[in-house]
C-alpha cells in the first residue's frame, strides 16, 4: 500500500510537508488549491512535489 506525500520545496533549508494522502488525485487536488490561493505558495507554483511512499517500509536514505 502507498501514500502520497505533498511537499513544497522552494529551495533553501526549508521543505514544507503539506500532507499525506491516500491517492495521487487527492494530493493533486490539494496542490492545485495551494498553487492558486494560499499566500506564500502561489508565488512558487512549480515547487510542489508529490512523492509516492510505500507503507511499512524503511524509506530512509542518505548521500555519502
Amino acid at each position: 500500500m502507498y501514500v502520497y506525500q505533498l511537499i513544497h520545496d522552494s529551495g533553501g533549508d526549508m521543505i514544507k510537508t503539506i500532507g499525506y494522502f491516500s491517492s495521487w488525485k487527492k494530493a493533486r487536488t490539494v496542490m492545485k488549491k495551494y498553487r492558486s490561493s494560499i499566500e506564500g505558495f502561489k508565488d512558487y507554483p512549480n515547487d510542489f512535489q508529490i512523492r509516492r511512499i510505500k507503507l511499512n517500509e524503511d524509506n530512509y536514505y542518505y548521500l555519502e
